[in-house]
């Protein structure tokens, strides 16, 4: 009986559980992203980089697998737009950052949880108490203190660019909630990236950055990065497959913190106490959440 509730135990936290490995991953991949532009790499290179590695992981893991590439009917709308929201997500949240603080950049795409939340009441989708929306208001204050924003430099385009970002993750997140129970996260990673490649390869396009490549070793953290995209985006879509895009989205905002931490390893970045006393505040939130599941 014991091994029974213990088995049920690890089923129900199976998705939380994969949103905090997606967040690990994810949250290493902006250090890196930084790294690599203090070395002459722009980020929409890093953006194509790791696209390309996911595209091209799903294809030999699909072949190998024997998977097919069919997507249901029923989903492909869904997929449709899980592609744009990944293109918009990967455009805007980068374009944001060349005109407001990463951190207040980070602050309003994180609102997508919240979001998340609201619609799932609007729609009501879920049964959601009281306790839930303090615990999305508590980590979401955690969020602010773990980031520390500098509000002193505010435009109005970076601005609109985060929130546009920002909502393009609410509506990834309940197509992917669709259609990760219904596809495997492999053929839809195979799908989502063969549309968003074309979509940022014209953006490349566009932009003409150049590239510093007087050395081959400044390419390695773009390596590094994007073989954490794929474990990111894969355990991403696990958690979607296994739990709501309203508990998925919650545990995703570990990211931040794991960013916090992996700045300061990358890139020598130290945190400051309210950053910690945030940290405190999202995790004691997550574990709260946890147990009451």
């Amino acid at each position: 009986m014991k091994l029974n509730s213990e088995n049920q135990y690890i089923e129900r936290n199976k998705g939380p559980f994969y949103a905090v490995l997606s967040s690990f991953f994810y949250g290493i991949n902006n250090p890196l992203a930084a790294y690599s532009i203090q070395n002459g790499i722009p980020t929409i290179f890093s953006v194509i980089s790791r696209a390309l590695f996911m595209f091209i992981f799903s294809i030999i893991l699909a072949i190998s697998g024997k998977f097919s590439f069919n997507i249901p009917r029923e989903i492909r709308t869904h997929v449709v737009i899980m592609t744009i929201s990944t293109a918009i997500i990967n455009l805007c949240y980068v374009g944001s950052v060349n005109f407001i603080p990463v951190s207040l950049a980070a602050i309003i795409f994180f609102t997508f949880p919240i979001q998340i939340l609201l619609v799932s009441i609007l729609r009501g989708m879920h049964d959601i108490k009281l306790i839930d929306v303090l615990i999305f208001l508590i980590v979401f204050i955690g969020l602010i203190l773990v980031i520390v924003p500098d509000l002193n430099n505010i435009n109005p385009i970076g601005i609109l660019l985060a929130g546009i970002s920002s909502i393009s993750a609410t509506f990834l997140y309940f197509s992917s909630g669709v259609a990760c129970k219904k596809s495997s996260p492999i053929i839809l990673g195979f799908w989502v990236h063969l549309g968003t490649m074309p979509i940022l390869i014209i953006a490349y396009i566009i932009l003409s950055p150049k590239i510093n490549t007087e050395q081959f070793s400044i390419f390695l953290p773009i390596i590094i990065l994007s073989v954490c995209y794929i474990g990111a985006y894969c355990f991403q879509m696990l958690s979607l497959k296994y739990t709501s895009a309203v508990v998925s989205g919650l545990f995703f905002n570990t990211e931040p913190i794991l960013t916090a931490i992996a700045a300061a390893i990358i890139l020598d970045e130290r945190l400051l106490m309210p950053q910690y006393f945030g940290g405190i505040l999202i995790f004691a939130s997550l574990v709260f959440v946890s147990l009451r599941k």
